[in-house]
């Protein structure tokens, strides 16, 4: 039954991958007419999705840090998993770009030829390049130090590398990928001061939520206790203490769009209440209920993490959804109309086939370090 099972998960994210695959081929022949991308809103799904992999990309770094920081032992066999996440959610983000600009060779030219120091795009894209050589020699090391336990030399570099990870993310990565739409003067529902701190914070608590689910499938799946009670509720305290502020911020955007008396703002409240609804709810409610159940005390403490993490990762995809579309749909201009946005079929199947990639791509990493593990 085991095996049947994953034989079936297997094929649906394999037909998932191919149905991308389609939808990448479709788009290249036809171009970006197939899509709900216009002039007027040149960034779509595929830009939402880049920020909320990003995120977890550069937030799982934390885990590294925290282990090697403050000596939190218990958490090491979260390591390479979270290592092999950022990772692969780095890599999984730059294809939602790549889909987004249509060529790769266009991403190329930023840093190599087209390269404006005055342009936020040239620091983004070499903190990309930059972030993923450290995630890189941060899985090799990992990986050495499992193979040599007994290895200082490799020990004390995995330390440096995973303590240097986390500042880097959050100082390099974020902070262009933040800068590139608080920067934008002309787009109020972007130009906030708080912009920035509420980018990091949502990437952090999407990151641990995503660790609290690949933890508890991982026991699930192994019949074996992965983290300690301690380390469980020192992801479930990350959880309520990041949760908080992504939900006090949220509340914060809600006041400053209500009280500063801005067409833009009005605006913005009205596509947030009027046909984003649903996700204006999805990313409020979700983290406030995911908040709830994390404080309330009542029921088994690990399977309530459990549920706040899966409310927390479709909460704060919501927020990065609405953050990108509804910046852009507001107009430019006064008496200008709102210009309406929905991803189209094939935005949807290349969103879709990108994240089973991820996940196949994690499955096969982590599948395969393993048995060489268990051979050894």
């Amino acid at each position: 039954m085991k095996n049947q099972t994953k034989i079936i998960w297997y094929a649906v994210l394999i037909i998932v991958l191919l149905l991308g695959v389609y939808g990448i081929v479709t788009q290249s022949v036809h171009g970006h007419d197939i899509t709900s991308m216009s002039k007027q809103v040149p960034w779509g799904v595929y830009i939402a999705a880049f920020t909320f992999f990003i995120g977890i990309s550069t937030g799982s770094t934390l885990i590294g840090f925290i282990i090697h920081v403050f000596n939190r032992e218990d958490l090491k066999p979260l390591e390479l998993k979270a290592a092999v996440i950022s990772l692969i959610t780095l890599g999984g983000a730059l294809m939602f770009l790549i889909s987004d600009v249509g060529n790769p060779l266009r991403m190329l030219k930023v840093p190599l030829i087209l390269n404006n120091p005055t342009s936020v795009f040239l620091y983004s894209s070499l903190s990309y390049y930059a972030f993923g050589l450290i995630l890189l020699a941060q899985l090799v090391s990992i990986i050495r130090c499992t193979k040599r336990p007994d290895c200082e030399k490799s020990k004390n570099r995995l330390r440096w590398l995973s303590i240097i990870a986390f500042p880097v993310a959050m100082s390099i990565v974020l902070i262009p990928d933040g800068a590139l739409f608080s920067f934008v003067k002309a787009r109020e529902f972007w130009n906030r001061p708080l912009l920035l701190p509420h980018f990091v914070n949502a990437s952090l608590v999407s990151a641990m939520a995503v660790m609290v689910i690949i933890s508890y499938i991982s026991e699930r799946v192994t019949k074996k206790e992965l983290l300690n009670f301690s380390s469980k509720m020192l992801l479930g305290y990350l959880l309520v203490f990041l949760s908080a502020g992504v939900l006090l911020l949220d509340i914060f955007d809600i006041l400053v769009i209500n009280y500063s008396e801005k067409p833009e703002g009005i605006q913005a409240w009205h596509l947030l209440t009027g046909d984003h609804l649903f996700m204006f709810l999805l990313n409020i409610l979700g983290m406030a209920i995911a908040l709830m159940i994390l404080v309330l005390p009542k029921g088994k403490f690990y399977p309530r993490i459990l549920i706040s993490a899966i409310l927390i990762v479709f909460a704060i995809s919501a927020y990065r959804y609405n953050l990108i579309i509804i910046g852009q749909e507001i107009p430019l201009f006064e008496g200008e109309p709102v210009h309406k946005y929905f991803p189209a079929f094939t935005e949807i199947i290349i969103c879709a086939g990108i994240t089973a990639f991820i996940i196949l791509a994690y499955l096969t990493l982590i599948n395969k370090y393993e048995q060489k593990v268990a051979s050894v």
